[in-house]
């Protein structure tokens, strides 16, 4: 069996220290049973976010406190990435699904990506639904050039993203959900953006398993799940592009 390989991969999971215990019990159970490490990233919560904090990391945005602890946690893990060695990092947010084969993949991508000096950043999930069209789809290729991102909830970047994004950040600040704001800093900087096909990773809030922690409960589960159904069945064969 082939396993998770931990000593090339930083992995952080979004989460918060009080609530939202539904979804600790389900990363626990998920990631052991595939044999992905579990570590909970628990700074910046809502309430450390002071004025002060917010100030100095928020630009012109108008963003949620949910949104501005989200991207704090984020451009953290990056930080604490690179103070480390390893050449990976791997972001999750904590209402993710993983394939029953996700390592297997994870190891292909790993294999298929090449030298970990690559500037260049790879969406493992099926964010917002989006899907390379069944027709491009290459036998034996796992990763794919892609014009736009596909949320932040499952992500891989080396140690150059990580560097490039946290010093954009320092000079111009945040100024959008952080989903988007990674988007466009990847974008003015070249950044290379791939999409893992198929993908390994589900969004629970997307999916209807969950409500979103940042949107909060304006659908119902039950709808959620059946208008994402049919955007997944229709996506995954005609593709989907968000500047065509």
């Amino acid at each position: 069996m082939m396993e998770f390989p931990a000593d090339k991969v930083f992995v952080r999971i979004c989460h918060v220290k009080r609530g939202y215990e539904d979804r600790e019990r389900h990363i626990l159970k998920e990631f052991g049973r595939r044999g992905v490490p579990v570590h909970f990233f628990l700074d910046w919560d809502i309430p450390d976010v002071t004025e002060d904090i917010r100030q100095s990391f928020v630009g012109s945005g108008k963003l949620l406190p949910s949104e501005v602890s989200l991207a704090l946690k984020q451009v953290s893990i990056w930080r604490a990435f690179l103070e480390t060695d390893k050449p990976f990092c791997l972001v999750f947010e904590d209402d993710v699904f993983l394939a029953p084969d996700f390592v297997a993949k994870f190891n292909e991508c790993i294999a298929e990506f090449g030298s970990p000096d690559r500037k260049a950043v790879v969406y493992l999930g099926s964010g917002s639904n989006y899907y390379v069209p069944r027709w491009k789809l290459r036998k034996g290729q796992r990763l794919y050039p892609a014009l736009h991102a596909r949320c932040a909830d499952s992500y891989l970047i080396t140690r150059s993203v990580a560097q490039a994004r946290c010093d954009w950040i320092a000079e111009h600040k945040v100024s959008r959900p952080i989903d988007h704001q990674i988007e466009h800093i990847d974008e003015k900087l070249g950044i290379e953006m791939l999409w893992f096909e198929r993908p390994i990773v589900e969004q629970g809030s997307q999916n209807g398993a969950f409500h979103s922690s940042v949107a909060g409960n304006a659908r119902r589960l039950w709808f959620k799940r059946i208008g994402w159904s049919w955007k997944k069945a229709t996506r995954r064969f005609f593709g989907h592009n968000a500047r065509s």
